[in-house]
């Protein structure tokens, strides 16, 4: 299937409509004077196709028209696509009406409004046209992003307005902006064929596994780096537990597993001995089981606050999303129907669903669940609450309870100087202690994971085989052979319209996107050929043969392709003498029947290509007048006098 034009409307705000049917599948032919809007047509495909910018000339039709539209053919199946003009001085607007399965267009523009975004417009057209997912990957010292060809990129190579297809520097539409020039470079190979859909999954699938193999080696150097790390802690720690006399005298250990091995056989700090204390420690054993038993009440009450404060995050955090679902069902009270219509029909704007919805009755039901559930919340909050602030008053009061046991049991230590003696050795031994525990705690996490090498080496084993797969000769040698058939037919083309060196062997130069020719002397670009003759004649050669080369490969583009004013090199608008051609040269009028019999030739050799013309020529052979599309002569224009009238 081939996507084709059948239509281009202008609409005014009176709701008039001005149409502009074209042929589908041959050459159409807008024919008329200069400043009755025949370029405005192509401006306007390229604004309804998503342009970000309306680029219609200020003038007649950006006073007078409400709406642009576009109603495309795609297999049978009408797609319409329309716009508003954003008026004399505006540059774009966002308001885009999109429409599959339409017979015709509308008589007004009252029923258009924005039902989808340009990004959401673009990637309608790209599914449409069958763009597959891909990629193209710039090479590694490149600065630019990845590129995935859309039908932003397709119509590009659909497009030549009066200003680039006699233009010797600038080969494709829009090259000339920032930007573009690589875009076309990383999506021609892709819309040549050259490289299939397969090339660019594996290509996702190698840069996958590159990043997941970075990963895992950075893993495995900052686990081999903590490893060395590990092994002089662990030495460290086993002097100190020696020392502290939680680990017996004896030798080094020999390597990190030994150590770590030896650390976890180290003793516990021993608990202090007040049952023996005597004189002014006395007191000390039941000071001390009363220190315990307020901890652990302590405990008790800061793992109680902890569960309230888990079950109040968890109930706020329901009310918010409960909110949400209020508000996004609360709109219900919007809609007009009694919810006992079928749920098969939008119960907004009555149209027809492909996906059965709720009925109003099922929504409102569900809104007074989310409001029953809602109530209970704010109905438990207080209580909770509540009972947050009797355990925070309840843990104030028994942590000064005991700040005032730890302070009788300091002051009994500082009066016996044996418990004092003991009271260091055991805090010595519990700050080891707690050192050892922490670091055994973390020695599994530290130590060189022993998955991560066999890992490395299977990422390693699969990027071979992804890299294998890619073959980048292979893919060098496809896009090769696709600039190998352009450049035949370019030749073939080039020699039919007898252009200066097009007797010497033609090429698209990718790189400098141009066209060469590879003569005796070197080669030749575009921008070194003369005359806008040659400019023109290869500018609609060059698309010819890529347009031939994507009709033959079925490749994902339109079946399009619009040239304003291709005879300007020898028929300029000061000369127009109502399109008839015997006023000029002979060389100009056999230069000016070649380009169109050969446009014309081009649609019946070609399945599924159609080629619209803006052009103030008119000839008068049979086959010219009738691939005539519109004559816009005698008051006949884009924009009726009767709208500039109004």
């Amino acid at each position: 299937m081939s996507l084709q034009i059948r239509s281009i409307s202008v609409y005014s705000p009176e709701g008039e409509r001005r149409d502009v049917a074209f042929r589908l599948g041959t050459l159409n032919i807008v024919t008329g004077k200069s400043k009755t809007g025949k370029s405005a047509l192509l401006d306007i495909v390229d604004y309804c196709w998503g342009r970000d910018e309306c680029t219609v000339a200020e003038g007649a039709i950006r006073r007078t028209a409400s709406w642009f539209a576009v109603l495309f053919d795609h297999g049978g199946e009408g797609i319409l696509v329309a716009r508003k003009n954003p008026g004399p001085a505006g540059k774009k607007s966002d308001e885009v009406f999109f429409k599959r399965g339409v017979e015709a267009v509308p008589d007004t523009d009252a029923d258009f409004e924005k039902n989808i975004t340009e990004e959401g417009l673009r990637a309608q057209l790209s599914s449409i046209l069958g763009i597959a997912e891909n990629v193209n990957i710039p090479e590694s010292t490149s600065t630019r992003d990845p590129l995935q060809a859309s039908s932003r990129h397709a119509i590009l190579f659909c497009l030549q307005n009066q200003d680039e297809i006699a233009n010797r520097r600038f080969l494709f539409h829009r090259q000339g902006e920032q930007f573009f020039p690589a875009a076309i470079r990383d999506s021609l190979p892709y819309f040549m064929g050259a490289v299939d859909e397969d090339h660019f999954l594996t290509v996702k699938r190698y840069q996958d596994a590159r990043t997941r193999l970075r990963r895992l080696e950075r893993d495995r150097a900052e686990a081999v780096a903590l490893s060395r790390q590990t092994s002089s802690a662990a030495l460290a720690l086993i002097d100190e537990a020696r020392r502290s006399r939680l680990l017996p005298a004896g030798a080094a250990p020999q390597d990190t597993r030994a150590a770590v091995a030896l650390l976890r056989t180290a003793g516990r700090p021993a608990g202090m001995d007040f049952e023996n204390a005597g004189g002014s420690g006395a007191d000390l054993p039941a000071l001390d089981e009363r220190r315990r038993g307020l901890l652990t009440e302590l405990q008790e009450i800061r793992d109680e606050i902890g569960d309230i404060e888990r079950l109040h995050k968890e109930a706020s955090a329901f009310e918010t999303e409960a909110k949400e679902q209020e508000a996004r069902l609360a709109s219900i009270g919007l809609v007009a129907h009694d919810g006992h219509g079928p749920n098969d029909v939008c119960p907004v704007c009555d149209s027809r669903l492909s996906v059965p919805v709720p009925s109003v009755t099922e929504i409102r039901a569900s809104l007074a669940g989310i409001q029953k559930q809602l109530q209970s919340v704010r109905r438990d909050a207080p209580r909770l609450q509540e009972r947050m602030a009797a355990l925070e008053a309840r843990r104030a009061a028994v942590s000064e309870q005991l700040r005032g046991v730890q302070a009788s049991i300091a002051q009994r230590i500082q009066e016996n100087e044996r418990l004092r003696a003991a009271q260091n050795q055991f805090v010595e031994q519990a700050r080891v202690a707690g050192r050892i525990a922490y670091y055994l705690e973390n020695a599994d996490t530290t130590a060189p994971a022993s998955q991560l090498p066999s890992q490395i080496r299977a990422l390693r084993a699969e990027m071979e085989a992804l890299q294998q797969a890619l073959d980048a000769n292979a893919a060098e040698e496809r896009l090769t052979t696709a600039l190998n058939l352009v450049g035949r037919d370019l030749t073939a083309f080039a020699t039919d319209l007898g252009l200066e060196h097009g007797n010497h062997p033609l090429r698209l130069d990718l790189k400098n996107l141009s066209v060469i020719a590879d003569t005796d002397d070197g080669p030749l670009s575009l921008a070194q050929m003369g005359s806008g003759e040659n400019w023109v004649g290869y500018h609609v050669a060059a698309h010819l043969s890529l347009h031939k080369l994507f009709r033959r490969r079925n490749r994902p583009l339109p079946g399009f392709l619009m040239l304003d004013q291709p005879s300007q090199a020898h028929y300029p608008p000061d000369r127009d003498q109502n399109g008839l051609i015997e006023g000029l040269a002979d060389d100009d009028q056999e230069a000016v029947r070649k380009l169109f019999r050969l446009l014309y030739r081009f649609t019946d050799d070609t399945p599924n290509m159609q080629i619209i013309v803006s052009d103030h020529v008119e000839l008068l052979d049979e086959w010219f007048r009738g691939a005539i599309a519109e004559r816009w002569r005698d008051g006949i224009a884009l924009i009726p006098v009767s709208w500039l009238q109004n």
